[in-house]
């Protein structure tokens, strides 16, 4: 279970080991707290802060000058494709990867960005975004759209419902890895996102020795 979202989110070239880590049991944590249909992980060539969340794209304000527009209904975040390194979208009972779709960054006009609701791609998906280069930048993001047909159960996932996104900044503090900037969620919940996700990941192992894993409402 979740094998092909804990390869998309294996460490690559410049990525730090201890930060995929935390992104790879943050997503799958994401899962089964909200239990997508679909769940689209993309990663992005490096570092991006949280004033992409909600962000929909920009409007010209005059000769040379442009606006950035934010959007309390969740819009595709307009990163331009060359950013995008890898896009994947899983789907099933156990996540595995699914036919590919069209892709979700494209090229496209300002106006054109503006229009492009996550509903009207997916109503039925999460969607997580994830940096790269996290070794050679000492920080890492991660970026998160619920979907936007789920019923929470739960009065922390109501309270993420809110807003429908949040976003965890991390970055390294001597040899390890703490969140430095937060949106849409707070401390506590990251550490229940990532822990009951880091628990899925290792039940197979803990399977395989013979230990009873650890379970999670």
């Amino acid at each position: 279970m979740f094998e092909g979202v804990t390869d998309v989110t294996s460490p690559q070239r410049g990525d730090s080991a201890e930060f995929m880590r935390k992104v790879q049991a943050l997503v799958v944590g994401v899962a089964h707290d909200y239990q997508p249909a679909r769940l689209y992980v993309v990663r992005i060539d490096n570092w991006f802060g949280p004033k992409w969340m909600h962000f929909a794209g920009k409007i010209s304000v005059g000769k040379h000058f442009y606006a950035g527009i934010h959007k309390v209904t969740l819009h595709v975040p307009p990163f331009v494709p060359h950013r995008v390194v890898r896009e994947r979208v899983f789907a099933g009972l156990h996540y595995d990867e699914t036919v590919a779709r069209p892709p979700l960054h494209i090229e496209c006009a300002s106006m054109l960005a503006l229009t492009r609701r996550i509903a009207g791609v997916d109503k039925e998906a999460a969607f997580v975004w994830f940096s790269g280069q996290s070794e050679v930048q000492k920080r890492g993001s991660i970026m998160v759209y619920l979907p936007t047909a789920s019923t929470p159960t739960t009065s922390d996932r109501r309270e993420r419902r809110r807003t429908g996104a949040f976003y965890v900044g991390l970055s390294e503090h001597e040899m390890s890895w703490r969140p430095a900037r937060l949106r849409g969620i707070s401390l506590g919940e990251v550490a229940h996102i990532e822990e009951c996700g880091r628990a899925l990941i290792e039940r197979p192992l803990s399977a395989a020795n013979g230990k009873a894993p650890k379970a999670f409402d």
